[in-house]
C-alpha cells in the first residue's frame, strides 16, 4: 500500500472515529465533513442539515422529508436507496445525513 493511500485511509478513519465520539457524547449537528464543491473547487464543510438541503433537494423538496417519520434504520435504508438512484453522498456524508434525519424526524 503506498503512503498517500495509507494517509487518506488513516484520515478517513480518524474523521469517522471523531464523528462517532461526538455523536456518543450527544453532540448535535456539530460533526461535519469536508466535501469537494461541484467542479472540483476548494473543499467546504457541511453538516447533516446542509447536506440534506444541498443534495436531497435536487430531486425533491424538503416537504417530502419533513412529512416522513422514521427510525434510524428506516432513514438508513432510505438514504441508501436514494444513493442507489444517484444521490451524490459519500459514506461519511451518508452517516451525517442519517444521523440528522433520525434526530430531526424520528418515528
Amino acid at each position: 500500500m503506498n503512503r498517500s493511500l495509507f494517509a487518506v485511509l488513516t484520515m478517513t478513519l480518524l474523521v469517522l472515529l471523531l464523528g462517532s465520539l461526538l455523536a456518543a457524547c450527544g453532540a448535535k449537528d456539530e460533526t461535519a465533513v469536508p466535501t469537494a464543491e461541484p467542479g472540483g473547487g476548494t473543499p467546504v464543510t457541511l453538516d447533516g442539515k446542509a447536506l440534506l438541503e444541498e443534495r436531497c433537494t435536487k430531486c425533491h423538496d424538503l416537504g417530502r422529508v419533513e412529512q416522513a417519520k422514521k427510525t434510524e434504520e428506516e432513514w438508513k435504508a432510505t438514504v441508501e436507496r436514494m444513493v442507489s438512484k444517484g444521490a451524490q453522498l459519500g459514506q461519511a456524508e451518508q452517516t451525517l445525513v442519517i444521523q440528522y434525519l433520525a434526530e430531526t424526524y424520528p418515528k
